[in-house]
């Protein structure tokens, strides 16, 4: 789409709120069919195993709906080979109470997305083909398994969240902690779903009733690999979603206005320095500002449309202290 296209798009959308907010309801509902997607696909193919010392262990509900279904399956309630219908099932009930958090603390429209994408999660989990998890069955190959699961459920946790929505259980509560400290999502993913990973493993440990030194428990070999699955899980949610990213942009310019201009189009603040270039020795002006990654292109954008001469330099930020806002979900 050009830019003048775009322009006159953006225009009809600004005079039209009906079909502004119609739009963005279409693109929630389109995010939510994509991510459950991807998620389920590297949950079913992946992760699960009608063999119990095959099946990797996921995060959130889903890891708590292996262990409720590893303690039925203990108690000889449910059959092994069953596990993979049954967990779709509890996964979604277990989401009923993240449901009830990302309402109070997240966003309304939020918590509706997600218990919707939740809902397409355990469906595509459900239905998914026979000949569809034949064709990408690794066995025991739990490395290739457990990278390939974690760039998956990675992909449609990033495209969830980019879209106001998410695929439920602990990814939930880590953007409502990630959102209040201002910092990256994928350590607070990794920390609460490593403590679902070790009580599977508990669990694990009970069933599967083999000495660890000498009959090497395979509850410890699937803690390992589901480990590197959790790892996997979290650097792609931090190399992926941009939302908690921040960078120092530094502009160098002789247009008085620029700062009042950025003020009006950004909802950050700015710090303007005096000083004077080396070479010309004509004065100069040094604004200070710092943006979300994902607002970068804007401000450059702009900057070079109000001084085509302005010099801009952008540093990467590990972490901010103080106000600093980002837009909250809805």
């Amino acid at each position: 789409m050009s830019k003048g296209l775009k322009k006159k798009f953006d225009d009809f959308l600004f005079d039209h709120e009906g079909a502004k907010t119609s739009l963005e309801i279409i693109k929630s509902l389109l995010a939510c069919i994509l991510s459950a997607a991807i998620y389920s696909f590297g949950y079913r193919c992946f992760m699960l195993n009608t063999d119990p010392s095959l099946s990797l262990v996921a995060g959130g509900m889903s890891g708590f709906s292996q262990i409720v279904a590893k303690i039925l399956e203990i108690y000889k309630v449910v059959d092994p080979a069953d596990i993979a219908t049954w967990q779709p099932i509890f996964s979604y009930l277990l989401n009923i109470p993240i449901f009830i958090i990302g309402w109070k603390y997240v966003g309304k429209r939020f918590a509706i997305f997600t218990l919707i994408t939740v809902a397409l999660v355990s469906l595509f989990t459900f239905i998914m083909p026979q000949s569809l998890i034949e064709l990408f069955e690794l066995e025991e190959e739990l490395l290739p398994r457990a990278l390939f699961a974690g760039i998956c459920t990675g992909i449609a946790t990033t495209v969830a969240f980019k879209n106001g929505t998410s695929t439920g259980g602990f990814d939930v509560v880590s953007l409502a902690v990630a959102n209040k400290k201002s910092t990256s999502i994928g350590k607070y993913l990794v920390l609460f779903n490593g403590a679902v990973l070790l009580g599977y493993t508990l669990t694990s440990y009970i069933y599967f009733d083999v000495n660890p030194i000498e009959g090497g428990n395979p509850a410890f070999r699937l803690f390992l690999f589901s480990a590197i699955y959790l790892f996997t899980n979290g650097l792609m949610n931090d190399f992926m979603n941009q939302r908690f990213k921040k960078a120092q942009i530094q502009i160098i310019t002789t247009n008085e206005n620029l700062s009042n201009i950025l003020i009006a189009q950004f909802p950050h603040g700015c710090t303007i320095i005096n000083g004077k270039g080396a070479f010309s020795k004509k004065d100069k002006l040094i604004i200070y500002m710092v943006v979300s990654y994902d607002e970068i292109n804007k401000v450059v954008s702009l900057v070079q449309l109000a001084d085509s001469e302005a010099f801009i330099n952008v540093v990467t930020l590990n972490q901010v202290y103080g106000r600093f806002y980002i837009e909250p979900f809805k």
